[in-house]
């Protein structure tokens, strides 16, 4: 009998930030990871040459075995309605003709890259047919299509796919529609990189500093913020273009306007003023409200609700549901249940959505988000070769009483997670009850901004004891208020406001070593959460390899590493 049509479908987000490769076989997603692993810059826009090869290799398939290719963004790239805006608007729109410096996306270089995608595809041994999938309905289904449920109201949300920039939808037995969408240059996306921006920091890539600032603000400007950016029912939200400079190509994408109303725009490396902290609250704020009310607005009518009928579960995705905060408040008040977000959510798990797509996938609930490489006994040994690492018969056990005794752990098990969260795969970990634990991450470990804070991983049936109306959030893209009694416990990983960044730690197999370490931390403390941010340090991507993680345990403040059933320990004032 023939091979059934379509069985092994490449999924392909290329050319721009989060650039990765997913590996569909028989339905199912066997592998999956972004190509910043293996190049080793952060929010790599390669052509994902190497988690290509990694893909197939661990699946044992050769490039020729690849039956059809499945790229996350339409051939034209919406280049029509592109060339309308810039014409109609000129010449105050000539900036959209000129590339963009180095360390911003770029606009004219990436639409000549999707041209070679075919070559670079030959280059890469793959000769299948391609099939270009809309970036939007991409980040649609990999909301549903990875769900809980058959029937699912799903909100998509980023910059700008090829023109969309938000978008609703209803998805079950009829596949997935369209309810009402916004396009460039409506965009929160845009809107909240243009803050990011003018706080010093890297549009398309720093949002989620923004996001860990907003909590130090007071809310004095968010009134004024809001006649920018409202909720509207007729056409999801309306922005004032008028305040931001991006609309017309602009560099600076809050520019002259947004600083009059603002102040002007920080230097990276000059301090952060409490106006930066009220400004990041405003957007952080309004953000919220607007997409909590775009979520609702998807909610069955009530009439079908007490019959029963009507999607109860929400799927989320693109870019902006990389922001937990806002997820965490679609969460409690929204309506849905369960509110489901891919653990790649942004342009990364786009292309696991367009193969979902190509390949006819059945929905397939995701349960885990350990999809990359796995390295074995030989690969470990050779990287801690004459380092004097001793083998542990429980590394679990090992990692928990290091932990106990207030030691900072690098922690490297099975493989690699797919997405932006560190999950217990490429982990470091810390005694979430030393109160002065976060500020020794930031300053020694992480060498980033000290107002960063730090998730926990909590047992899944001890989240109701330690935080407020928790939800399952295997992927650590839900922020829940910490309990009030409990904040003083664990100050560690208590946020300024009070939250915390939640990763619910269940009994899936592929998870049951991390989970171990935390039950035999919670049998020496009596606290069955650990604090868990990702394996590596400021500007660089997370740990792939074993040689990697053991180059960041050199240069680090990491007190112990335990990789497989090793363990390195440093010798000095800490031990």
């Amino acid at each position: 009998m023939p091979p059934p049509k379509n069985r092994v479908v490449l999924g392909l987000n290329a050319y721009s930030h989060d650039a990765a490769a997913a590996l569909l076989v028989d339905g199912h997603l066997v592998f999956a990871a972004e190509e910043e692993r293996y190049d080793r810059r952060k929010h790599s826009a390669a052509f994902p040459r190497q988690a290509i090869a990694a893909a197939l290799a661990h699946a044992g398939l050769a490039p020729g075995d690849v039956d059809r290719v499945a790229f996350c963004w339409r051939r034209d790239m919406a280049r029509v309605r592109k060339a309308i805006y810039v014409l109609r608007r000129l010449p105050r729109s000539l900036p959209f003709l000129r590339e963009r410096p180095e360390g911003l996306p770029p606009r004219l270089s990436y639409l000549r890259s999707v041209r070679g995608l075919p070559g670079d595809l030959a280059a890469a041994g793959v000769t299948a047919p391609v099939d270009c999938v809309e970036h939007h309905v991409a980040h649609a289904v990999q909301a549903w299509k990875f769900g809980p449920s058959d029937e699912a109201a799903v909100v998509t949300a980023d910059g700008m796919g090829e023109w969309t920039a938000t978008a609703t939808w209803r998805a079950g037995a009829s596949g997935l529609s369209r309810v009402a969408e916004r396009c460039y240059p409506q965009s929160l996306g845009k809107v909240y990189a243009a803050v990011t921006q003018h706080l010093g920091f890297r549009p398309d890539a720093d949002e989620g500093k923004t996001m860990g600032l907003a909590p130090y603000g007071r809310p004095r400007l968010v009134a004024e913020f809001r006649k920018l950016v409202r909720y509207d029912p007729e056409r999801l939200y309306a922005i004032d273009l008028d305040a931001f400079a991006y609309p017309l190509g602009r560099t600076e994408m809050g520019g002259a306007p947004f600083a009059r109303r603002f102040g002007p725009a920080r230097r990276g490396d000059a301090p952060i003023e409490p106006a930066h902290e009220d400004l990041a609250f405003a957007a952080q704020a309004v953000l919220e409200e607007v997409l909590v009310e775009v979520a609702k607005g998807l909610l069955p009518s009530p009439g079908l609700r007490r019959e029963g009928r009507g999607p109860a579960c929400l799927g989320l995705a693109g870019g902006l549901f990389l922001n937990c905060a806002v997820n965490g408040r679609i969460a409690r008040e929204a309506g849905f249940d369960p509110v489901f977000v891919f653990p790649a959510a942004g342009d990364a798990g786009a292309a696991a959505g367009a193969a979902a797509l190509v390949g006819g996938m059945k929905r397939t609930e995701i349960t885990h988000a350990f999809l990359g490489d796995a390295f074995d006994a030989n690969a470990i040994g050779g990287a801690l070769e004459g380092r004097g690492a001793r083998t542990v018969a429980d590394p679990a056990a090992a990692a928990a009483e290091a932990l106990a005794r207030g030691k900072v752990v690098g922690w490297f098990q099975g493989r690699m997670e797919f997405g932006p969260r560190a999950l217990g795969a490429r982990s470091i970990l810390a005694d979430p009850r030393d109160p002065l634990i976060k500020d020794r991450l930031n300053r020694e470990v992480k060498f980033r901004e000290g107002f960063r804070p730090f998730a926990p991983s909590v047992l899944a049936e001890e989240a109701h004891a330690w935080f407020l109306s928790p939800r399952p959030s295997p992927f650590m893209l839900l922020t829940f208020p910490v309990r009030p009694e409990r904040r003083a416990e664990v100050p560690g990983i208590v946020h300024v406001d009070g939250s915390a960044r939640v990763q619910t730690v269940g009994r899936e197999p592929e998870i049951a070593s991390f989970r171990r370490l935390i039950e035999a931390f919670a049998a020496r403390t009596g606290v069955p959460l650990v604090l868990n941010t990702s394996f590596n340090v400021r500007g660089e991507p997370i740990v792939r390899t074993p040689a990697e993680a053991v180059a960041c345990f050199d240069r680090s403040g990491i007190d112990v590493l335990v990789i497989g059933n090793r363990m390195l320990g440093k010798t000095g004032p800490r031990e």
